[in-house]
């Protein structure tokens, strides 16, 4: 069970850091987060602990995003 839990604080939070790097907007990265998470957990087979530390962990990853392309322009 711990596993389960270090995993959805951990991953939720690197999808969304990361894909929103990637596509350099973070609709496109929490939309995307949001899709592997319901893929991950199976709609609610793992129950509701697993699925708010999720969501927890999904917001600090927008957050940080947020800052790190807060100065990034697509043109110049």
């Amino acid at each position: 069970m711990f596993v389960k839990l270090l995993i959805a604080f951990v991953a939720p939070f690197a999808l969304m850091v990361s894909l929103s790097r990637f596509s350099l907007n973070m609709i496109v990265g929490a939309l995307a987060t949001i899709g592997i998470m319901m893929a991950v957990f199976e709609g609610y087979n793992h129950g509701p602990t697993p699925m708010a530390i999720g969501t927890v962990s999904l917001i600090g990853g927008y957050f940080v995003s947020r800052k790190l392309l807060k100065n990034i322009k697509l043109t110049e």
